[in-house]
């Protein structure tokens, strides 16, 4: 391995314990639960409705791309791993208040032994609306990973980053299968989820997460 690999490895999951389905279940109910909270704070549903069928897609910026934890960073803790860029997709949407949504996910169904790695980041124009959303960004999660048996245990302990942070080991049957991470900083909310693969050293996560934090920083602000 290179010279420069982070002397305290991550553990990849037991072969005898799977990791959690490679799906964006939980992505879906949390975005759909977002959206009726949006509904019930605008008391319009047409307006609501307007408001995220009107979504334009946009290219990622250099900027944007800094700021998302992708399977390059994972794939750095791995031994014997290539990933395959072809199983990764990006995006950006824009709202109509100027708020816009970042999202990466790799996702390599044919390979048994590639992690699932999902990073999304919010800008929101408010702090009121990042409270918002990181309150049911973990109302989804709590239901998406219990419909796949995935406990989330927290470990704040190990990270912690912004104005509200939250840090979880995932567990499968009792066995650690992965992490998620999200955390709010002012009008910016971060979420990084890996199943496959697993981090339980501060030191690690910190090597593994903060560059990327940092770049969260540097994105303008809508």
């Amino acid at each position: 391995m290179d010279s420069e690999m982070p002397p305290v490895l991550p553990k990849e999951s037991s072969a005898a314990t799977p990791a959690p389905k490679k799906s964006r279940t939980w992505l879906i109910v949390g975005l759909a639960i977002i959206g009726s909270a949006l509904l019930g704070i605008l008391g319009i549903v047409g307006v609501g409705s307007l408001f995220v069928l009107a979504a334009e897609q946009q290219p990622l910026s250099s900027n944007d791309k800094a700021a998302l934890l992708t399977i390059e960073d994972v794939a750095l803790w791995m031994e014997n791993f290539s990933p395959d860029k072809s199983k990764e997709s990006f995006s950006k949407k824009k709202y109509l208040d100027g708020a816009y949504d970042i999202e990466y996910e790799y996702d390599d169904a044919s390979n048994e032994k590639a992690p699932h790695v999902m990073c999304s980041i919010s800008m929101e124009k408010r702090v009121s609306d990042a409270l918002i959303s990181y309150k049911t960004l973990h109302t989804g999660l709590s239901i998406g990973y219990a419909s796949e048996e995935v406990e989330q245990v927290e470990r704040n302990d190990l990270f912690q980053w912004g104005d509200a942070s939250r840090f979880c080991l995932l567990e499968l049957e009792g066995a650690p299968v992965g992490i998620v991470f999200s955390s709010r900083k002012g009008s910016r909310v971060f979420l990084v989820s890996i199943s496959g693969i697993y981090f339980d050293d501060s030191g690690s996560i910190k090597e593994l997460l903060e560059e990327r934090l940092r770049a969260v920083e540097r994105l303008p602000a809508p």
